[in-house]
């Protein structure tokens, strides 16, 4: 077996960038910035256009360069400037490659050179602790990080990047709830090196405090109490901002278990994991029917929902349905969603048994609270669906009652028509989608959608069988 370090030496030599695509990349982030000066020259506009994120610190992966450019403004520059002025700019300085609108706390403009990533980006030209936008923090991380790099680090924070990635636990997206690249960075420069970051993980606990600037020393508490998070990592250029707030306990724990089992069974699989073995129809049919749960699929349509807003749309959704089945008696061992972020969009639960026998018995207090009996008795008395009793078992009345919904197929259907679930807790804004239109399927009939959704087949597959693609064999 390969030693931890042995088997870093060969993924770095695979995702560093190598001198043409650094030349490349460049050339085409220097073009553009170039027009974007030459832009703001003419209209007589006074910013500062900089290169920002991986690429200017040089910790970005071979074959995935994001170019991020940040045009910083004075402060008395109103944020309705950004789309009225700013984007039409940006649009001017990247034409001619293919461009998208994009909205966080303020528009920006995102655009594709051959498989490249342009983000031309709008802040504020301000002091540490004056933000005015989420973005006014950027050239301050950048400056904060190249301040502390050298060659090795960026191999370091390079290697925990793709690592993240492999795992399944890179993006501060809600979509993935995972570790951002600045919080990679800032990760690997506390630690020291990669493997050193994974060692550290090990000893992570809830609330655990990671502080480079030490500004919270010895008032440890204070950071836990003020950002109240399981994983607390005190942003360098900003101490009231928690940098892995993004990170769900979910995610923190992958990494954890992650760290654990590479540095035990040191393999490539957790930078590059393997391709799913199972992609036929027949081979996921035999996955779906030998397990003897129940799969229900609801497929709507999600036009118009920008990325981040749709995916805390589907989480809230998901909760909101696991709950409804709950109550009437269902138990759901699993959820997941799939979407294109385009158009489509599949929630997936999976339960024990989609159907519940007719009858449920419904057990009361005990005969000498009086209060609660006269509730009970009066309630089950009244119920249309009483099949039996009320009578005493034991110290307590008890009634069987027959279900009102022993189908969860025939309920999801009953409570999504109604008003697209909004009373059953669906978003709103996914609830008028399901108004529009909604489909539900059960089995193995979901796997039409493995022939009409691209990349719904690799997705389904993952979730059927469950396992991290690093985990081997014995582990």
């Amino acid at each position: 077996m390969p030693s931890p370090e042995e088997i870093c030496c060969s993924v770095l030599e695979r995702i560093t960038p190598g001198r043409e695509e650094r030349e490349r990349v460049l050339t085409l982030a220097e073009e553009i910035m170039a027009k974007l000066r030459t832009l703001l020259a003419q209209e007589g506009l006074e910013a500062e256009v900089r290169l920002e994120g991986s690429l200017a610190k040089d910790t970005w992966l071979s074959g995935e360069a994001d170019v991020d450019i940040f045009v910083r403004f004075r402060p008395e520059v109103p944020k309705k400037f950004f789309k009225e002025r700013f984007l039409p700019l940006a649009r001017r300085a990247a034409e001619g490659l293919k461009q998208v609108e994009r909205y966080a706390e303020h528009p920006y403009l995102e655009c594709l050179a051959d498989g490249v990533r342009v983000n031309i980006v709008p802040c504020y030209a301000v002091r540490p602790g004056e933000w005015l936008s989420a973005t006014d923090r950027t050239p301050y991380h950048t400056d904060f990080v190249r301040s502390r790099l050298d060659e090795r680090l960026k191999g370091e924070i390079r290697l925990l990047k793709k690592f993240m990635k492999g795992i399944g636990a890179y993006g501060a997206e809600i979509r993935v709830g995972g570790f951002s690249g600045y919080l990679c960075e800032l990760l690997v420069l506390y630690y020291g090196g990669f493997l050193e970051a994974l060692k550290g993980a090990l000893r992570w606990r809830k609330g655990v405090v990671i502080d480079l600037s030490g500004y919270y020393e010895g008032r440890e508490d204070e950071a836990r109490e003020l950002f109240r998070h399981h994983l607390i990592v005190v942003d360098p250029v900003d101490p009231g901002r928690n940098t892995a707030a993004s990170v769900t306990l979910e995610k923190m724990c992958l990494f954890m278990a992650a760290a654990r089992e590479f540095l035990a069974r040191p393999s490539e699989a957790f930078f590059f994991p393997p391709e799913l073995p199972i992609k036929s129809d027949p081979e996921l049919e035999q996955l779906i029917e030998s397990r003897g749960t129940s799969l229900l699929a609801i497929r709507t349509r999600i036009a118009g929902l920008p990325p981040d807003v749709l995916w805390g749309q589907v989480h809230r959704t998901l909760r909101a349905l696991r709950g409804t089945l709950k109550n009437e008696g269902f138990r759901v061992l699993r959820m997941g969603a799939w979407s294109d972020e385009a158009e489509e969009c599949v929630l997936i639960l999976e339960l024990e048994s989609s159907r519940l026998p007719p009858v449920v018995k419904h057990v009361g207090p005990p005969v000498w609270v009086e209060e609660h009996v006269r509730r009970f008795l009066a309630k089950q008395m009244a119920n249309p669906g009483l099949v039996c009793g009320p009578y005493v078992e034991g110290d307590r009345w008890v009634a069987l009652v027959r279900r009102r919904w022993p189908d969860a197929r025939e309920l999801l259907q009953a409570k999504l028509s109604e008003d697209g679930g909004r009373q059953i807790g669906v978003a709103p804004l996914l609830a008028q989608r399901v108004e529009e239109h909604f489909d539900i399927l059960e089995g193995t009939e979901i796997l039409s959608l493995c022939r009409e959704l691209k990349s719904f087949r690799e997705w389904l597959a993952d979730f059927l069988i469950g396992r991290p693609r690093w985990l081997a064999p014995g582990s």
